[in-house]
């Protein structure tokens, strides 16, 4: 799915991960976005817009003591397309 999203933290050259808010989110709750590229050598930016294609994955883990099961799921993003930046044009 394709969703648009805010950047709301820096971008490290040494993760794979970008924090952002989804537009139209009434609480502006951050997620974390695991990506297959880096956001910061694709010069993602604190309070860019973007369009992300979004997919889902999940884990789940067995407490080994209890047997009783605890879901993780992941954010994904394959694909970034820059929609706005208040720092204008980049090189």
């Amino acid at each position: 799915m394709k969703l648009k999203v805010t950047i709301v933290d820096e971008t490290s050259p040494d993760h794979n991960s970008v924090i952002v808010s989804f537009e139209g989110d009434k609480n502006k709750k951050h997620f974390e976005i695991k990506c297959s590229f880096n956001p910061y050598v694709h010069k993602m930016r604190k309070w860019d817009s973007w369009e992300l294609t979004i997919t889902w994955d999940s884990e789940i883990y067995t407490d080994e003591k209890t047997g009783q099961k605890s879901y993780f799921t992941y954010l994904l993003c394959d694909k970034a397309i820059e929609i706005n930046s208040p720092y204008g044009k980049k090189d």
